[in-house]
This record gives C-alpha cells, structure tokens and sequence, in this order.
C-alpha cells in the first residue's frame, strides 16, 4: 500500500509569497511525464517544462521513507485537511533518499543564520542573502523552487521563547526522489 504525499497548490502563510501559486503540480507533472520517463501522459495534459520547469523530488520531515516505497501524489481539492484529496496520478517509485537538515540559530544576539547540512557538509544561508551554494540552488530547482523561495519556506524565523533560551530551530527531515535525472553524490 502506498503512502500519500500532499502538494501545496500555494505558498504557505508565512512565506513572502503567501497565497500565490506554488506551480507544484504542473511542475510534478513536467517531471513524471517527461521524455526521460516511462509514465504515459493522462490524457488530455500537456506539458512544457521549459515554461514551469520540473519537480523532481519534495522535501518532507522525518525518516519514515524509504528506496522503493511507492507514494500517491495527490492534492487537497479545497481547503487543506478539510476537504477531499485529488490524486494526481497512478502510484510514484521512490528511487533516492538522502537526508537533510537546516539549523536556524542565532550567531550575534540579533540576527539569525542558517545552515543546512547534507551529504556530511555543511552550507551556509547568511541572514538570507548568501545563495551562492551551486548545490544549494540544484536542490532549491529540483524541490521545484527559486532558491529565495527554497530558503523562505524551511527557514521560518524562530519563535520569541526559542530566541529567549537561545535555542536554534531545526528542520529534519529527507529529500524524496522519485527522478532518475537527479544525483547528489555519494550517500
């Protein structure tokens, strides 16, 4: 039996972009459906990556996926958790799985930082301006967003107690690929 994995259809409240479309449908689909991929088209879509680009693999929390499992991507049809879910297609295979971390801490008494840590390195977002990270910016594309957009959505500020006991917010969780155009080297 398969797992269900939701799509956001829009930024989340506390994105910059909130309420605007996310394009993570249309993206999805650019990616099962594309000439590198088996998957039939559904019929009646069309697709042009080159418009949206593609969403090759979503990032969720925890450690509860694994290489081969299979997920049913699907949407919410109205209101999140209060209506019914659309499934977009037949059943995904799941075919990398790495992990993944972002650590937003405080580094002068005012501003927070972050940094992610993947495949046993560590990349640092200062303050939200430095993006200069090639494998950061891969990542942000593959997740089907700028990597402006990519920081604003995992890197929510902290909360004013965790600020007060000085204590960082973490994010853990796993990249999900379902692409066999996508590697991020060595696991």
């Amino acid at each position: 039996m398969s797992k269900v994995i939701t799509f956001s259809r829009v930024f989340p409240k506390y994105h910059p972009k909130a309420g605007q479309s996310t394009y993570f449908v249309e993206q999805l689909y650019n990616s099962l459906f594309s000439k590198n991929n088996l998957m039939d088209y559904p019929k009646g879509l069309e697709v042009d990556e080159s418009i949206l680009g593609v969403k090759n693999h979503t990032i969720r929390s925890g450690n509860r996926w694994k290489i081969g499992d299979k997920f049913s991507p699907r949407v919410w049809s109205e209101k999140p958790y209060n209506s019914k879910q659309i499934i977009l297609c037949e059943d995904v295979e799941i075919k990398q799985i790495y992990d993944f971390q972002i650590t937003t801490e405080d580094d002068d008494g005012e501003h927070d930082w972050s940094y992610v840590e993947f495949l046993g390195k560590h990349y640092t977002a200062y303050g939200y301006g430095g993006y200069d990270d090639e494998l950061m910016c891969e990542i942000a594309k593959n997740d089907g967003l700028s990597i402006t957009d990519f920081y604003d959505w995992f890197l929510t500020v902290r909360t004013k107690q965790q600020r007060l006991d000085n204590e960082p917010k973490i994010f853990k969780g796993q990249i999900i690929c379902w692409s066999d155009t996508v590697s991020y080297g060595c696991r």
